[in-house]
């Protein structure tokens, strides 16, 4: 192979490099100058500078043009390369275009070292509902260790359709990973079925790895509860920490749970933001001033609701993107009924419209209040 034939390779690789680049940074230049004209959704309420405001709509001009810069993105390296603003994209996209936003997130669920990107996909995949569950369920096959082990771990804490019991159980059986398969037991515990309790208590009773029956033991204290403490008394432990995760668990049991109480749960309200948001002129703070229920008397001693009050009120925290939950979880508690398990899961979906500093908590709400009605 000659010099002169070298060096024109060269040359073309590196034209085809700068144009890949320059094509990268216009398009996602592109982007941004949409969102200059239009506020992406993902951080709409980041700043926590408005609150309360409902439904969102969308021009057809900008769904169009968002549905352009897809178009557009797909044909770059920013499929490989995504910048914050392709998520920005992505998240538009799930909202008024969904087929076309579940299409993008799958281009972007690929293998990341990138801290920022892998936190953006965790994002996107939570606002995705049960399409991005599956996606995170599917990762668990992959041959990268590493990012098998990234969707353990956020399946962990953040798994809630009971769709997934069943790939979670073979992706348990079929890992030699410990870690993957301790992760994978939480997510369990996460989903909270009741139809899991068989599988984790076989788990106990034939692993030889202290550290998974450690985990198995915690995750049965939790599904089981109060009747969960004969069987629980019968375990044999296969090591230390099991060993004494058996007893801290016998010992919750025994202390906070009861026939009544039977999974020692207990959700209160929010008094202190209450107190500090309750002049906010939001929907669903309005609705409680107006339903009594900021006094200090209804949000220390809260009472259930009724039918159509609790359905009003979860209408409006869907619109208002859960904001104001924080007053009301307590009553919520005692309101809600197995018949509600679908507005629970989709004000959880919907607590991640514009993540902000309460969106954890909420999620940590929404989830105990799913399980609780799962386990019912």
């Amino acid at each position: 192979m000659s010099t002169r034939f070298l060096l024109l390779l060269l040359f073309t690789l590196t034209a085809f490099l700068s144009r890949a680049q320059t094509s990268n940074e216009s398009i996602d230049k592109l982007i941004l100058d949409h969102f200059e004209i239009y506020k992406p959704e993902l951080y709409r309420y980041a700043g926590l500078t408005f609150y309360g405001e409902s439904k969102t709509s969308f021009s057809q001009e900008q769904i169009k043009r968002e549905l352009e810069l897809f178009n557009q993105v797909i044909e770059t390296e920013l499929i490989n390369n995504p910048t914050k603003s392709v998520f920005a994209l992505n998240h538009n996209l799930l909202i008024h275009s969904p087929q076309k936003g579940q299409d993008l997130l799958a281009l972007l669920n690929k293998p990341t070292d990138d801290n920022e990107v892998l936190s953006l996909l965790f994002l996107e995949t939570l606002f995705a509902g049960q399409f991005g569950e599956e996606l995170a369920l599917n990762n668990l096959e992959s041959s990268n260790n590493d990012w098998s082990e990234s969707w353990a771990r956020y399946l962990s804490k953040n798994a809630i359709y009971n769709s997934s019991i069943s790939k979670i159980n073979v992706a348990i059986q079929k890992s030699t990973n410990t870690e993957i398969q301790r992760n994978l037991l939480s997510s369990l515990m996460y989903i909270g079925s009741p139809k899991s309790i068989d599988f984790i208590k076989q788990i106990i009773d034939t692993t030889k790895n202290d550290l998974i029956q450690t985990q198995a033991i915690f995750v049965y204290a939790e599904l089981t509860g109060f009747y969960g403490i004969k069987e629980l008394e019968k375990v044999e432990t296969v090591g230390k920490k099991s060993k004494s995760e058996k007893e801290g668990s016998l010992s919750w049991l025994k202390e906070e749970t009861n026939s009544v109480n039977i999974y020692g749960t207990e959700v209160t309200n929010d008094f202190d933001f209450a107190m500090r948001f309750g002049d906010i002129k939001s929907p669903s703070m309005i609705w409680m001033e107006g339903k009594k229920l900021l006094t200090n008397k209804a949000l220390k001693n809260p009472k259930p609701l009724s039918e159509s009050d609790k359905n009003e009120i979860l209408d409006i925290l869907t619109d208002s993107k859960c904001f104001g939950l924080e007053a009301i979880k307590g009553t919520l508690f005692l309101s809600v009924t197995k018949d509600d398990m679908n507005k629970l899961i989709e004000l959880r979906r919907l607590n991640y419209y514009s993540p902000n500093g309460y969106t954890q908590g909420r999620n940590k709400t929404l989830g105990i209040l799913i399980r609780y009605l799962k386990k019912k």
